[in-house]
């Protein structure tokens, strides 16, 4: 079995436009001879990979610790797509997304989906979770649209993840996201499990 580590280490994640880098603090220091090390993480709840929740973008949505775990982990399939700014209806019907549970789009970091094809995501059957390696499945000046088609559907949505040298094909994935009660979204530890 193979293990790929498809998560971004948070301090060396690109950022999105407006948000913060990371903080990270010692509290204590067993290094300096204090019983413990304790270190405070400052981050927005969307920083490095992370996973959104409904309510990130649909009032009322279900916030992150309360998705089914279930979205994140299971069968996926892994493709690349065409180097576009935006993804089509089209683009998506070349792919072969046919039963797939769980998505992973593998753009080299800078392809987004248009609404027309976050739409046919959303109808696609039996599809859980859509994820990229681009900050954001939708374009930065036009977001809403993708992710309230996709989160309104009970597609759950996973970001920033690294798919350079992950062979397209099928896989089993683990990315829960970390419990954070009430928020909008949270940081996964994202793997792919080859057989």
């Amino acid at each position: 079995m193979k293990l790929f580590d498809i998560t971004r280490t948070l301090q060396d994640a690109p950022l999105y436009p407006g948000s913060a880098p990371a903080i990270l603090r010692r509290l204590s220091d067993a290094a300096k001879g204090e019983s413990c090390t304790v270190t405070l993480i400052t981050a927005d709840s969307h920083l490095g990979t992370h996973a959104d929740a409904p309510c990130h973008f649909l009032p009322g949505g279900l916030s992150i610790d309360r998705m089914p775990v279930e979205c994140y982990c299971g069968p996926c399939r892994v493709v690349s797509v065409p180097d576009r700014e935006l993804l089509s209806v089209e683009d998506l019907k070349q792919l072969g997304l046919d039963g797939a549970e769980r998505l992973l789009l593998h753009t080299g970091g800078c392809v987004f989906l248009c609404e027309d094809a976050a739409a046919y995501l959303a109808a696609l059957p039996g599809l859980r979770l859509v994820g990229t390696d681009a900050l954001s499945v939708g374009p930065a000046d036009d977001e809403a649209p993708i992710h309230k088609a996709l989160l309104g559907a009970g597609i759950a949505i996973v970001e920033n993840l690294i798919l350079d040298g992950v062979p397209d094909g099928d896989y089993i994935l683990f990315a829960p996201p970390a419990k954070y009660g009430g928020c909008d979204g949270a940081p996964v530890r994202a793997i792919l499990l080859h057989e």
